[in-house]
């Protein structure tokens, strides 16, 4: 299975078995359904959305057999998944996992490797691409010309993009 990091859990609300989801994940609104299979933790323990709400910046989550505080303690400060196949991605939708170890172009220029994706706050991220130097370009469609999973990632080639020094 092709797991997806969507988040961490950062602590529990209230004593009715909700978990407080730190996630700065870009498909939230295809995962936050009543139903939608969650892999939680290392074991990847697969669970069942109940409901969802949003408070003070993070989503508290509500899972199907798990309604009370003492069943949700030991799941603190675990890391959440899913799986990729069962978010429904359109075409021209990737997850950051996608872009990792990307071979990156800025046309026909070879940049590096694609290292990392960077959060930048205010839902502005960038590609981490490590080669000769270390480069970020901002993840935005002005910017990408094309992707070919498991393979590489075009940049348009946008004068001052990339440093020629």
């Amino acid at each position: 299975m092709n797991y997806v990091y969507v988040g961490k859990f950062v602590g529990t609300h209230g004593l009715k078995g909700e978990l407080k989801l730190k996630s700065s994940f870009l498909y939230k609104d295809k995962m936050l359904k009543e139903g939608f299979c969650f892999y939680l933790g290392s074991i990847k323990k697969k669970v069942s959305l109940l409901n969802y709400r949003y408070h003070n910046g993070l989503y508290l989550l509500t899972f199907e057999g798990l309604l009370d505080i003492n069943l949700v303690e030991d799941l603190k400060s675990e890391d959440v998944y899913v799986i990729r196949d069962d978010l429904g991605l359109n075409d021209g939708e990737y997850v950051f996992e996608d872009y990792i170890d990307l071979d990156s172009y800025d046309g026909d220029t070879f940049l590096g490797k694609v290292t990392d994706m960077v959060d930048c706050g205010n839902g502005n991220y960038v590609f981490d691409i490590t080669g000769s130097k270390e480069i970020l370009i901002p993840l935005n469609d002005k910017f990408i010309d094309k992707v070919i999973l498991g393979d590489r990632i075009i940049f348009k080639e946008v004068e001052g993009l990339v440093d020629a020094n």
